[in-house]
């Protein structure tokens, strides 16, 4: 099974390449070609915690995926000098049920939020819009910043942080 870190899942999803494959998932979705059950909760309560668990299976005529997205939320963590979140995703194989990956969650879920974002600016944007908005200049105002640049030759950037 290839196991991945934040580093090397960056390196592994092109912005392009996810930005594609986001619009195939759309489609796939909107086409009823998906089972994303609604997340599950487990409470941790001594922890003050909680774990969710995201599972999804598509298929369309780009093909089928199969993973389990999983996120703790422990608020205490930063007493301890850990992220408050930490989250891990597990690939399988659609024909086998076999895991094949294990991807950092946090990177995938920063990288996939501005894939959506490229996807629709892709989409809905005119194609000579050279002026964008970001509000926040976190992880994921970042990777939205470099997924609009990749579907748009940009001039002016604006970008608005507290």
């Amino acid at each position: 099974m290839l196991i991945l870190n934040a580093t090397e899942t960056q390196k592994a999803l092109p912005m392009a390449e996810v930005i594609s494959a986001t619009k195939n998932a759309y489609a796939a979705l909107s086409a009823g070609n998906a089972k994303i059950p609604l997340r599950l909760q487990l409470p941790v309560e001594n922890q003050e915690g909680v774990m969710l668990f995201m599972p999804a299976y598509l298929w369309g005529e780009k093909g089928e995926a199969l993973a389990l997205k999983a996120v703790s939320v422990f608020p205490r963590n930063p007493q301890r000098g850990l992220p408050v979140i930490h989250a891990a995703v597990l690939v399988f194989e659609v024909e086998t049920g076999k895991p094949q990956a294990l991807l950092h969650g946090g990177r995938l879920t920063a990288i996939r939020t501005g894939a959506a974002s490229g996807a629709a600016t892709d989409i809905l944007a005119r194609p000579d819009s050279k002026t964008a908005a970001i509000f926040g200049a976190g992880v994921q105002g970042r990777t939205q910043l470099e997924a609009i640049c990749t579907v748009r030759a940009l001039e002016t950037i604006w970008i608005y942080d507290l």
